[in-house]
């Protein structure tokens, strides 16, 4: 790909829409020129079809929410029914997002499939996504409609306190909206989804997705979603509260967090990450069981690690490593998140989280 060809396709996954005289007058030359370009990219097979379709040989799909994440850190222990001085940060963030963004820090082509409202926050979204270089080019945005927002306060040590969340919009994500995709879902090497999704929507996913699907967890009160089949979740990365509270809605059994994933196992579940900050990270399958934990973390955010641990995981898995070198990136890549104010660390990449693996298991 020549350089030129390159400035093209980066402006084709920004906006697929996009016409040849918007390309030409961005990039200062001649329609006639872009066309020539686009008909060599085509040739080579970096794109296909109308609509310019972004062609990969591996690439993932990632369907899920898009936030932005308003924290509230108290400086000291939370008083309640009373004002309490801390720190107010706002974040972009959504599990989907987070995963989306972490697979392309760390060089994984991905297709991000979400929606966002035509709202100050979506405009965020779209211009954080091309700063980083992210593929939205199967987002919607819906007139008329709020972006997801996700409000948080978390005591001093890091403890989430309460959240409230305003994602009606994700109601969008339906079987007819992921019908229209599910071409690209289906050519994926495998598909993540978030619980952010409609039981409905992840229900005919679970039909109608051919490739592995890997579910990340958001909230204990989402996760029913997940029940109707296990059987067709390939990996489930969720945190020990919400491991229990899925338990809860399939057993009467009190189970330990082991028992607890040995349970999911035995009913279906082929992989499944437990993953805390405090606690570490738990794997278990079938023929395998891995405990790691590092008392080398300093903790700014614990906001973003379980997402950041998924995009380590699938890039750890193309890389056809074993399960048990994949945990340990992964877990790197939790820290990495957990060390940095923001949900993805901005630097995290192959190198980084090279240096923070080797940093911690050495």
């Amino acid at each position: 790909m020549t350089e030129r060809e390159y400035e093209i396709l980066q402006l084709i996954m920004l906006n697929p829409m996009i016409s040849q005289n918007e390309i030409a007058d961005l990039l200062g030359i001649s329609r006639s020129g872009v066309a020539a370009h686009i008909f060599n990219l085509t040739k080579k097979g970096y794109i296909e079809g109308r609509g310019y379709i972004i062609k990969d040989s591996d690439f993932i799909s990632v369907i899920g929410g898009i936030n932005i994440d308003i924290q509230g850190i108290s400086n000291d222990p939370l008083i309640k029914n009373n004002s309490n001085p801390g720190t107010i940060s706002y974040f972009l963030g959504g599990a989907g997002r987070n995963i989306s963004l972490g697979l392309t820090k760390l060089e994984v082509a991905n297709y991000f499939i979400s929606v966002h409202g035509d709202d100050l926050n979506g405009e965020k979204f779209i211009q954080d996504s091309q700063k980083h270089g992210m593929n939205i080019q199967y987002v919607k945005q819906l007139p008329g409609e709020r972006t997801s927002t996700y409000l948080y306060i978390d005591s001093p040590d890091g403890s989430r306190t309460v959240g409230i969340d305003d994602m009606k919009i994700y109601e969008h994500i339906n079987p007819e909206f992921l019908r229209e995709k599910i071409e690209i879902i289906n050519s994926s090497r495998l598909c993540i989804i978030d619980t952010n999704l409609s039981k409905e929507a992840i229900d005919w996913l679970y039909t109608n997705c051919k490739v592995p699907i890997f579910v990340k967890t958001v909230s204990e009160n989402k996760n029913y979603k997940l029940l109707s089949n296990l059987n067709a979740i390939n990996t489930l990365v969720t945190t020990p509260a919400e491991l229990n509270g899925i338990i809860s809605e399939l057993t009467e059994e009190d189970l330990s967090l082991i028992d607890s994933a040995k349970y999911l196992v035995s009913n279906g579940v082929e992989n499944i990450i437990v993953f805390c900050p405090k606690n570490g990270l738990y794997f278990e399958n079938a023929t395998e069981s891995y405990h790691l934990k590092s008392d080398k973390v300093t903790p700014v955010n614990n906001n973003g690690a379980s997402a950041s641990l998924c995009s380590a995981i699938i890039w750890a898995i193309l890389k056809k490593m074993t399960w048990k070198d994949a945990l340990k990136y992964a877990f790197s890549s939790a820290v990495l998140s957990i060390e940095s104010q923001y949900s993805i660390n901005e630097e995290l990449s192959p190198q980084s989280l090279e240096q923070k693996k080797v940093s911690l298991f050495k």
